[in-house]
């Protein structure tokens, strides 16, 4: 008979919490694992995506750095899984999901600025479902909803003056107001994470706060040539009014993305709406 009050015993918690680990780690290699290239004999065909961003404002190393075009798969029933599934609906990583399943080039979707997501989302949706695309608004005037349709194919990426930029692709403007001069980059989607996470936050302990305050913050590198985060920190909350819808101005007219207006009609009142195109959980889907 075996003497086992030598060995040693697992306490139950912690064996508990092993088995959740790695039941958590299949789990997660089994939800993105590497895009196929092909499906057995079978090439998926591919197209070519213009970027908003023209690869410019992601830094070296980063797999769009200075990528004008990048190159996209069709979607197929792989990625049609990825959208019919409610846990990625449920935890906001439906697109992200998505972006990383039909670029033929590895990249996490977190790391991409948003007009660059858009454009890849707007291909992988004229592939796979055509180029016309419907949905539903309503009128800034008798607010009666109405449905538009838009042709995806000419849709344009915005106009950027290029020009403006400096070497390290920020944009350097005089605030009208206080004429003092301050430098800002574009935001990337992990500058965009971030603030969605501390607005999370805040909301969860009940804290005030100002979206528009922790942009500034975020996108702001120098104030009067002082790049110490301590200045911008303490300048932004200080930010006069018109100075600050100035900037805001500013930074659109320069944030990379697709062009989305539209216009519309009214057939009720004959208001001319103007507003951009929805792209949220609906975009893709289909009725035949």
């Amino acid at each position: 008979m075996r003497n086992n009050e030598g060995r040693t015993q697992i306490p139950p918690e912690l064996l508990e919490q092993f088995m959740k680990q790695q039941e958590e780690k299949f789990t997660q290699q089994d939800a993105a694992p590497p895009p196929p290239t092909s499906h057995g004999t079978y090439q998926v065909p591919t197209d070519f995506v213009d970027l908003p961003s023209q690869g410019l404002f992601y830094p070296e190393g980063h797999p769009w750095h200075q990528k004008e075009k990048v190159e996209i798969r069709y979607m197929t029933t792989r990625e049609e899984d990825i959208l019919s599934s409610t846990v990625y609906a449920e935890n906001g990583v439906m697109f992200d999901k998505l972006i990383e399943s039909v670029t033929v080039d590895p990249v996490r979707a977190t790391s991409l600025l948003p007009g660059d997501r858009n454009a890849v989302l707007i291909n992988a949706r004229k592939n796979s479902y055509g180029e016309e695309y419907e949905f539903t608004s309503i009128c800034g005037k008798c607010f009666v909803s109405f449905d538009h349709k838009v042709d995806l194919s000419t849709m344009e990426n915005k106009k950027i003056d290029l020009g403006a930029l400096s070497a390290n692709q920020t944009i350097a403007v005089e605030l009208p107001a206080s004429k003092r001069k301050v430098e800002f980059k574009i935001t990337s989607g992990d500058d965009l994470a971030y603030l969605s996470k501390q607005a999370e936050q805040r909301q969860k302990h009940g804290l005030q706060g100002s979206a528009t305050l922790d942009l500034h913050r975020r996108l702001i590198v120098s104030v009067d040539g002082d790049t110490n985060p301590a200045t911008i920190n303490q300048m932004a909350p200080s930010l006069l009014l018109k100075d600050s819808k100035f900037l805001q101005k500013r930074y659109e007219e320069y944030k990379p993305d697709v062009d989305f207006v539209f216009s519309h009609t009214c057939e009720g009142c004959g208001h001319e709406n103007k507003g951009g195109v929805p792209v949220g959980l609906n975009f893709f889907w289909f009725n035949e």
